[in-house]
């Protein structure tokens, strides 16, 4: 394991190069100078203070050297950079916003699990019955609704007709973040809801038509017990694999949910700097995501190994 973990590990250097690189060469192919879109036609910097700042961060240097010094302090330093914005570094804008990016992808993910699991393993036992087709076709409709439509559809309800919850921001206290936090959480939950149901509901379909589960009813074992210690875990494998590989669809979906609820994340910070052409931030953005994708991935693969000792022993 230990062997595993350092390959996996030493494969992070050339993923985080190459999207260094695609990311870098993509944001700058945008035309756009980054200052004129910044401050414009505003008179806090005059020419000179333009052409200054222009030189102190760089932006005057061929593409190529830019390029290199990105990357070389990246892996040398652990520096991704001054955001041309805010000029300040990159790492503290990310990190300062991360901890709200984390806390709703965390909910998002937590009402998928809550959601899928029971209504998909009920859909399986309940095969062909009327629970099944409702389920199923709830499943569907999950997945053919665009998010962001249907969180602007949650707006107007909750927000505007109703007024039980707020529409955008973050709210202070615990409760108030609590309400700002469920309608982004809902919408961008959608989706996976529909594909983890039906994923679910496969798996368990699979493994409930194998020997060792009939052999388990025979025995008179009660219905519970061959649902959640024989046929579950068994099942688990690829479900697993469905949460864990879906986790980057999230994060992406964040990008857009942020910027629509006006939630303070990296994901409405990325979009703002895409528009800026604030490269450092964005490119900064793309990395961190990366990582955490990557990080997710691994504590999947380890979770195989104690879930099924047979991967274990391979």
């Amino acid at each position: 394991m230990k062997v595993y973990l350092l390959r996996r590990l030493l494969l992070l250097i050339p993923i985080v190069v190459g999207v260094a690189t695609i990311t870098f060469i993509m944001i700058h192919s945008i035309p756009g100078d980054p200052l004129e879109l910044i401050y414009g036609q505003s008179k806090m910097l005059s020419m000179e203070e333009r052409e200054r700042l222009s030189e102190k961060l760089g932006l005057n240097d061929p593409l190529l050297e830019q390029y290199a010094r990105y990357i070389y302090n990246l892996l040398f330093k652990g520096d991704m950079g001054m955001s041309i914005a805010t000029r300040t570094a990159v790492s503290y804008e990310i990190f300062e916003r991360l901890p709200d990016t984390l806390m709703l992808a965390a909910s998002s993910m937590f009402l998928v699990i809550l959601i899928s699991l029971p209504t998909g393993i009920i859909s399986a036992i309940k095969r062909g019955t009327i629970i099944d087709n409702i389920a199923m076709s709830g499943a569907l409709i999950g997945v053919s609704m665009p998010a962001f439509w249907f969180g602007i559809m949650l707006m107007l309800v909750f927000g505007l007709y109703l007024d039980w919850l707020p529409t955008g921001g973050q709210g202070k206290g615990f409760v108030e973040l609590v309400k700002s936090l469920i309608l982004p959480s809902v919408t961008l939950s959608l989706i996976l809801v529909g594909l983890l149901t039906r994923m679910v509901r496969s798996s368990m379909l699979e493994v409930l038509n194998q020997d060792y589960v009939r052999t388990a009813r025979s025995k008179g074992l009660k219905e519970w017990i061959v649902i959640f210690k024989h046929s579950l875990p068994n099942a688990f494998i690829p479900i697993l694999t469905v949460i864990s590989g879906q986790f980057a669809s999230l994060l992406g979906g964040v990008v857009i949910i942020e910027s629509v609820f006006s939630w303070p994340g990296i994901g409405r910070l990325a979009v703002n700097s895409i528009f800026r052409r604030d490269y450092q931030i964005v490119t900064g953005v793309v990395l961190i995501f990366t990582a955490i994708v990557i990080t997710i991935n691994l504590i999947t693969d380890i979770l195989y190994s104690f879930i099924d000792p047979r991967i274990r022993l391979q």
